[in-house]
């Protein structure tokens, strides 16, 4: 799919923007214009990463565009990042610059509504290379295109077997409960997970909301592995009854200069009420709900810190409509002016927009 994008700045010098590798895009931008070309799927495909390549290959030769800027995330092992790497022998020379995936979220976010000033940026997903090297993925910021500070985000608990957590959720649910030092039976491999975390066995640590999400929906829907992305969060979502309007306990905490959020008296709430044989909508709901309020808590403490009524969302995680609307609804009535994506995609397709607008505020050569 192709996208026009109609910048609110003018690019001082052209760029190209790779994307992220989950949702292969790109983007070209010159003047005030960037065009957006996605849907080329995970690129650790081979035939979605060819077909990525020639694309970005025909359209720079047919735009007749030669980036002086050449703009990817901070991800090392990404293929979009490679390919930019590699891309450097070429015809023209550029600057690389890379990009830290969430700051692109909230960047991409930005330009979609053209937003002047400082802003609070929550970003929520479910995978992105964080400056510490650590998987990020539930985080707060303030600032502008110029400047990102990380604010606050969600406490890091171990990702046991790194991308196998994405397709087993299990292990997260396991993670989870080793955390507040509950069990599960039906876990028969927790042993297994508590050695990997013990001794730092393939367990990096994460950030993540979308990791969360699964972590729940693999408790609540009794579901160990996934065929397809997102699929736990999508079911929870579904399974949400709306009428409810409670959520659970959480604690935030301080750790220099950022707010943590802990989350165990979430997912200790969460097994109580499944111990208890509450409807599972219920579960759920209580679940959206709670991240919400998180959203909210953490928002306008930064709001009041920082005198800043702007705040975006953006990231995988906000295709949830019924979490977007609680959150939407909380911060409205905080006094808050929030911004959805509307043109820009949320996900990782939008990225290379928010890679654009950072690149060209902070590139040397911009």
């Amino acid at each position: 799919m192709t996208r026009r994008i109609i910048l609110p700045f003018k690019v001082k010098k052209p760029i190209l923007a790779c994307g992220a590798d989950l949702k292969g895009a790109f983007a070209i931008a010159k003047g005030n214009e960037a065009i957006l070309v996605d849907g080329f799927g995970d690129l650790s495909d081979p035939d979605n990463f060819a077909r990525y390549e020639r694309s970005i290959r025909s359209h720079i030769k047919r735009l007749r565009i030669k980036p002086k800027i050449v703009a990817c995330d901070l991800h090392p092992e990404y293929f979009s990042t490679r390919f930019t790497e590699s891309f450097q022998p070429s015809a023209f020379s550029f600057q690389l610059y890379k990009v830290q995936h969430h700051e692109a979220h909230i960047a991409s976010a930005i330009v979609d509504h053209a937003i002047r000033g400082k802003v609070i940026g929550v970003a929520f997903d479910g995978t992105g290379y964080g400056s510490d090297g650590k998987i990020w993925g539930g985080e707060f910021f303030v600032g502008d295109l110029k400047s990102l500070k990380r604010a606050a985000h969600f406490e890091y608990i171990p990702m046991p077997g790194g991308d196998r957590a994405i397709r087993e959720p299990w292990r997260m649910a396991a993670s989870y409960l080793r955390m507040i030092k509950k069990y599960r039976t039906h876990f028969k491999k927790q042993k297994l997970i508590d050695m990997m975390i013990a001794k730092n066995i393939n367990s990096p640590l994460t950030s993540s909301v979308g990791r969360l999400f699964d972590a729940v929906g693999s408790l609540v829907l009794r579901k160990d592995v996934v065929t397809k992305e997102a699929e736990l969060p999508m079911e929870l979502e579904a399974l949400a009854d709306h009428s409810t309007k409670d959520a659970y306990k959480f604690d935030i905490k301080k750790s220099g200069g950022l707010s943590l959020i802990d989350v165990s008296k979430v997912v200790k709430g969460v097994l109580a009420d499944l111990s208890a044989k509450r409807n599972k909508a219920v579960v759920s709901a209580k679940f959206h709900n709670t991240i919400a309020c998180i959203i909210n808590r953490v928002a306008t403490t930064l709001s009041s810190r920082y005198k800043l009524h702007n705040i975006v969302l953006s990231g995988g995680v906000f295709q949830n409509r019924l979490l977007t609307m609680r959150t939407v609804e909380l911060l409205e009535g905080s006094g808050l002016k929030v911004y959805v994506h509307s043109g820009v995609p949320t996900n990782d397709s939008g990225i290379p927009i928010g890679q654009i607008a950072i690149a060209n505020s902070r590139a040397r050569c911009a």
